[in-house]
């Protein structure tokens, strides 16, 4: 057997292999939003704030399942860097609304462009029908109902067998 393949009982297992290609993904997309300055936490969180319209940090981290703790360095990164701003909500004062500035709007644009490269590298095996099934079957495996556990940081880095 060629060390270019996994070996059989490996190749056999669904977690396994979405693990791999987690990881090649991940790698690309890491890579070419690190091109436009931007992580790919950073990345979920302005693209979020751009599609939802204004949001609690708290929301925000329910709703892209981010650790809350994750969250506050994210959004801090994103303000000082002028591509978010915080404003008092409007309808609770007592909380803020995180809002996209024209600065981080035309940063997610970039980043989007950077994302598209890196996933039709990440499919260039496949053809569009191929890669079409691939996105409707990993929507299925991964659909937010199936789990409401938020993932750690160290989570995350034990995951990926490295540093976040």
């Amino acid at each position: 057997m060629g060390e270019d393949r996994y070996p059989k009982a490996l190749a056999a297992r669904i977690g396994f292999l979405l693990a791999r290609a987690h990881l090649i993904a991940r790698e690309k997309a890491d890579a070419a939003l690190a091109g436009v300055g931007l992580s790919m936490k950073g990345f979920a969180a302005l693209t979020t704030l751009v599609s939802d319209g204004p949001i609690s940090q708290q929301r925000l981290s329910k709703r892209i399942r981010m650790d809350p703790a994750t969250m506050v360095d994210v959004i801090d990164a994103l303000e000082r860097s002028g591509h978010i701003v915080r404003r008092r909500n409007p309808r609770d004062r007592r909380e803020y609304a995180l809002q996209p500035t024209a600065k981080g709007r035309a940063l997610l644009v970039r980043a989007q462009r950077a994302i598209v490269t890196a996933e039709k590298d990440t499919v260039h095996g496949l053809n569009p029908h191929e890669a079409s099934v691939l996105m409707e079957l990993l929507g299925r495996i991964a659909a937010p109902e199936k789990s409401a556990k938020l993932a750690t940081g160290e989570e995350v880095s034990e995951a990926l067998a490295r540093p976040v």
